[in-house]
């Protein structure tokens, strides 16, 4: 949104602190979503060139992280249960 000033030029609202880092956000997000979605499409690609390898170093970490996230939560949730 920008409006004229006859003597300076374009005039742009300043926006809260708050505002900008939502926008921010929001790019930050689309960023990802767009990388994500090209890491899909290279590893579909390879799948059916029949050249994608798993490193077993990579399904080790996938497994430690989703254990060690579904741990928080039940801690999350035991202590949330007991106050």
């Amino acid at each position: 949104m920008k409006r004229m000033n006859q003597d300076c030029g374009p005039v742009y609202p300043i926006l809260p602190l708050e505002a900008y880092a939502h926008s921010q956000v929001a790019v930050l997000a689309k960023r990802q979503a767009e990388r994500r979605a090209q890491k899909v499409q290279r590893i579909k690609k390879q799948i059916e060139e029949g050249t994608y390898e798993v490193r077993t170093v990579d399904v080790v970490r996938g497994i430690v992280r989703s254990e060690i996230s579904w741990l928080l939560n039940r801690e999350y949730a035991h202590l949330h249960e007991v106050w």
